[in-house]
């Protein structure tokens, strides 16, 4: 992912809390060395375009801009504000193409602690849609992401997943997560070590085939038992994680392409940034 061609992409809705999205965006450009494409899309809809076609369309873009720029304001990396109308998810990934975007970053509509939806319906849209790495940012940024876990099924999913995160964050520590289930909702202690060592074969064998040509000393593995939507979420909770990496494509369907699933609730139901990373076919 060269930084000399490619550039990142903020989606934004000019709302107060698309600000943390905004100042992670400039932070990465500014670490990457790239350009910062900030878009903004306003939602084609019966309401706007009677509220439009009764106005100044031109003025009403115009105001919008202004709003745009008094969010970004002056900031030290390249960058081209982008205004249209349409559907968002089509709009986001025709601009990322043409401008030959390697990442999207956007924010969160709503921050709902007990548990309801905390994306908004374009995120989730986009996440199933989109097959550019998607960051989802929840926090204020007080510093680059040092700490990384990435949620893995040791497929080629979770390894695209994991690259993907390695490109992006070089300098972060990143820890391999891996929940195991059992067959049984109550295992005996025989069934769990089974299955635990089950899992140390398969994460033997990512890392060998992986880790040495990645070039990626000291990145740390972790076994749990319990099912990812529990395990990932409580871990993530109780150790210092500033980015969850979620693949959205898995050797046990577990992680389904449509994020509906585990992948989905682990991005609601964790409090830090997450990165979604679509498996490409090869």
């Amino acid at each position: 992912m060269g930084t000399d061609t490619c550039s990142i992409l903020l989606a934004t809705d000019l709302s107060a809390r698309g600000d943390r999205a905004l100042d992670r965006a400039i932070d990465i450009a500014r670490q990457r060395r790239c350009k910062l494409v900030v878009l903004h899309v306003i939602e084609e809809s019966p309401l706007v375009e009677r509220l439009m076609a009764r106005g100044n369309r031109e003025a009403d873009m115009e105001a919008a801009e202004r709003a745009l720029r008094d969010i970004v304001g002056e900031v030290d990396v390249p960058m081209e504000l982008v205004l249209e109308t349409g559907n968002p998810v089509e709009v986001i990934q025709r601009t990322a193409r043409s401008r030959q975007c390697d990442l999207i970053v956007t924010g969160v509509a709503r921050d709902e602690t007990l548990g309801r939806l905390l994306l908004g319906s374009t995120v989730e849209k986009l996440a199933r849609e989109s097959t550019l790495p998607i960051l989802i940012v929840k926090k204020r940024p007080h510093r680059p992401y040092r700490q990384v876990v990435a949620a893995t099924d040791f497929s080629e999913g979770a390894r695209q997943a994991m690259n993907a995160a390695r490109a992006f964050f070089p300098d972060a520590q990143m820890t391999l997560f891996h929940a195991y289930p059992t067959l049984k909702a109550d295992p005996d202690q025989d069934e769990i070590e089974a299955a635990k060592r089950a899992a140390e074969r398969l994460a033997d064998g990512f890392i060998a085939n992986n880790l040495p040509q990645a070039g990626q000393p000291g990145t740390r593995l972790v076994l749990q038992h319990g099912m990812p939507e529990g395990a990932v979420p409580d871990y993530v909770r109780h150790h210092p994680a500033d980015l969850l990496v979620v693949g959205t494509h898995g050797l046990t369907g577990l992680l389904r392409t449509a994020i509906g699933s585990v992948a989905e609730r682990l991005i609601y139901l964790t409090p830090c940034d997450a990165l979604i990373v679509r498996t490409m076919e090869h």
